[in-house]
C-alpha cells in the first residue's frame, strides 16, 4: 500500500512517500513512469551518472516523483554527474537541513548560492542586474502592496514573479529556476518567449502581447524550427540560428560583437517602467554608461538590421519614451493644481505613496497612478518593441483620455483653469505639454502621411495654421529636440541626425514628391461612401416607429 502525505513549504511541494507493503509504484499500472513517451525511465538513467548516495535517491524518486527524476535525466547535468545530492546536499547547521526517508538529510531548498557554486560568472551577472536585490526591493517597499492589497493576494500575485530576487537565508539572492525549471534547467526554456511571459504580461508591462503583435513575433511563431532551435550554444562571434528574435536574443544572448549575459540590464539606455523615463545610470547594468547600453542593444538589432534603421528606430524609440515624460509632468501639474485648491486631499499617505499620487481614494490620485504605472510603461514599451496597438490605443490613446478625465473632475469641482479648458473650442487645447518630432517616420517616406500642399493637407496640428504653423511647429520640436541633447539624454551621433532629418524635412515629409495615381481614385471612393452613409445610414428614416414613442412635457 502506498500512503503519501503532501506538505507546502515556502511555495514548494514536498512529497512524503511511506512504503507499507503491497508492490512498488512502478509496478501499478497506467503509473506515470511506465508511459514517458518513446523511452523508458530506465532508459533515460542509462545515460547518467551519479554517485552512489544519489542512487538511493533516484530508487525512490522514480516510484514517487518519477516525472522529476526524468526531466533531471534529459537534463546536462545528468551525463555530467551533477546528481540529487549536488544541489540538495545538506550539513549540520544549514537553515534548510531535513530529515528524509532511510535516513538521508536533505537540503529542502537548493538557493542561487548552490547554483553559484558551479556558475559564478552567471550569479556574479545575475547579482547586479535589477532583476536580482532589486527586484525584491520593489515587491517588499511597493505602496501597492503595503496601501491597498491584502498581503495574501500579493503572495500569489506581485511575489510570484518579483520572487526572482528571492533573498535566501544563506545570504544569496536570486532564483535561477524563474527562467530554468527545476531539474531540466534547460536553456531551451529559458530562451521560451513565454518563460518571459510568465512575468512580463498584463496591463502594466505586457511585453509578451507586444512581442507577439511585433513583426519579431510574427517571423519567429511563422515557423517551427525556431522553437527546435531554441537550445543552441550560444556563443560571440556566432549569430543565433533564429528567423527572429526572442525576449534573450536581444536582451541576454551572445552577438556577433558580445558574449552571453545575465545581467539584463547591460544593454538597457532607458529606464521605462518608472515614473519617469530616464537614462539607465552606471548603478545597473555591468557598470556601462548608457551610451555603452546602447551600443550593446544595437549589436543585437545589427545581426538583422541595417545601421540607418537601427539608428532610426532607437532615436524615435528614446523621443517616444522621453515625450511620455511631458505628459506625466502635466498630469502631475493638474494633481498638484488640485491639492492646492483643496479639491483632493493629500496628507496621511507621506512615505507610502510616492511620485505625487497621493492615495487611492480619490479619482484623479487612481487616474495618476495609471498614467504611469499602465498606460505610460505600455506606450513607451510598445514604442520601442515594435507594439503598434500598445503604443497607440493601449498607450497614447488611453494617456490623452486620462489626462481629460482628470481635466474633467477638476472642472466639475470647481477649479477654474479646468472649467475654462473644457469650455474652450480649441483643438490644439489637448496639446497640453511640450513635444518631440522629427520629420518623417522609421517606415520610410510616405507622400500622404504628413503632407502639406495645395492638393491635400492632413489634419494634423503641424498643418492647420497654413506654412506659418508648419515653420513654428517645426521651430518648436527643434527646439525641444535640442534641448534633450543639450541635457545628455541623446548622443551627438543622434543629434547630428535630427538635424538632418529638419534641414530635409520636406523630403521626410512627402512634399516634393507627386501622389500617386490612385490617390483621386480613392478619394472619389471615399466621397462616394459618404454619399451612400448619409443617403442609406443617418439620412433614411423609415415610416412607422416602435412600440414606444417619447412626447416631452408641453
Amino acid at each position: 500500500m502506498l500512503v503519501r502525505r503532501i506538505t507546502v513549504i515556502g511555495g514548494v511541494i514536498l512529497v512524503a512517500v511511506l512504503f507499507v507493503g503491497g508492490r512498488g509504484f512502478l509496478d501499478a499500472p497506467g503509473s506515470a513512469a511506465a508511459s514517458v513517451p518513446g523511452e523508458t525511465l530506465a532508459d533515460l538513467l542509462a545515460g547518467t551518472e551519479a554517485g552512489e548516495t544519489a542512487r538511493v535517491c533516484i530508487e525512490c524518486h522514480s516510484e514517487t516523483t518519477p516525472k522529476l527524476v526524468e526531466s533531471w535525466a534529459r537534463s546536462k547535468h545528468a551525463p555530467g554527474g551533477i546528481d540529487c545530492l549536488a544541489c540538495h546536499g545538506a550539513k549540520d547547521g544549514d537553515w534548510d537541513l531535513t530529515p528524509h526517508y532511510q535516513g538521508l538529510t536533505i537540503a529542502s531548498h537548493p538557493t542561487a548560492g548552490d547554483c553559484a557554486r558551479c556558475h559564478e560568472q552567471q550569479y556574479e551577472e545575475f547579482s547586479r542586474s535589477k532583476h536580482s536585490a532589486l527586484s525584491m526591493i520593489f515587491f517588499s517597499t511597493s505602496f501597492d502592496r503595503n496601501v491597498f492589497e491584502p498581503t495574501i493576494a500579493t503572495k500569489h500575485g506581485c511575489q510570484q514573479c518579483h520572487n526572482i530576487g528571492h533573498f535566501w537565508p544563506d545570504r544569496s539572492v536570486g532564483e535561477c529556476d524563474a527562467c530554468h525549471a527545476k531539474h531540466s534547467f534547460d536553456v531551451a526554456v529559458a530562451r521560451n518567449p513565454y518563460t518571459c511571459g510568465e512575468c512580463h504580461v498584463g496591463p502594466d508591462h505586457p511585453h509578451i502581447e507586444i512581442w507577439e503583435e511585433s513583426k519579431h513575433g510574427n517571423v519567429f511563431m511563422s515557423n517551427m524550427r525556431n522553437w527546435e532551435n531554441l537550445g543552441y550554444e550560444a556563443a560571440e562571434g556566432k549569430p543565433p540560428p533564429l528567423d527572429a528574435p526572442t525576449c534573450t536574443t536581444c536582451h541576454m544572448d551572445a552577438t556577433v560583437d558580445l558574449p552571453m549575459t545575465h545581467d539584463v540590464g547591460s544593454r538597457l539606455a532607458l529606464e521605462t517602467q518608472s515614473p519617469w523615463t530616464i537614462r539607465t545610470t552606471e548603478a545597473w547594468g555591468g557598470g556601462f554608461s548608457w551610451g555603452e547600453k546602447r551600443e550593446n542593444m544595437a549589436s543585437s538589432c545589427l545581426q538583422c538590421h541595417a545601421q540607418p534603421s537601427v539608428d532610426r528606430y532607437l532615436l524615435e524609440g528614446d523621443l517616444a519614451a522621453f515625450q511620455y515624460n511631458e505628459i506625466y509632468r502635466e498630469a502631475r501639474r493638474w494633481l498638484d493644481a488640485m491639492d492646492e485648491a483643496g479639491v483632493i486631499l493629500t496628507p496621511g499617505f507621506e512615505g507610502l505613496a510616492p511620485f505625487g499620487v497621493a492615495g487611492y481614494d480619490e479619482v484623479p490620485e487612481g487616474i495618476a497612478y495609471h498614467i504611469w504605472h499602465h498606460e505610460g510603461r505600455r506606450y513607451r514599451h510598445g514604442a520601442l518593441m515594435m507594439g503598434a496597438d500598445y503604443t497607440q490605443w493601449h498607450g497614447i490613446w488611453d494617456l490623452q483620455e486620462d489626462l481629460v478625465e482628470m481635466i474633467r473632475y477638476a472642472a466639475e469641482h470647481g477649479l477654474p483653469e479646468a472649467e475654462a479648458w473644457m469650455a474652450s473650442d480649441d483643438p490644439a487645447k489637448f496639446w497640453l505639454y511640450p513635444f518631440f518630432d522629427l520629420p518623417g517616420s522609421v517606415w520610410g517616406v510616405d507622400a500622404i502621411a504628413y503632407r502639406m500642399g495645395d492638393d491635400w493637407t492632413t489634419g494634423l496640428w503641424m498643418n492647420r495654421n497654413g506654412r506659418e504653423g508648419l515653420d513654428a511647429y517645426w521651430d518648436a520640436a527643434r527646439a525641444n529636440v535640442q534641448a534633450l541633447h543639450e541635457a545628455g539624454l541623446l548622443t551627438d551621433d543622434q543629434w547630428e541626425q535630427c538635424e538632418e532629418l529638419y534641414e530635409n524635412r520636406e523630403f521626410e515629409n512627402g512634399n516634393v514628391f507627386p501622389l500617386p495615381d490612385l490617390f483621386q481614385v480613392h478619394m472619389d471612393g471615399k466621397a462616394a461612401d459618404a454619399r451612400a452613409a448619409n443617403e442609406y445610414g443617418a439620412g433614411l428614416v423609415l415610416p412607422r416607429g416602435g412600440g414606444w414613442t417619447y412626447t416631452p412635457d408641453k
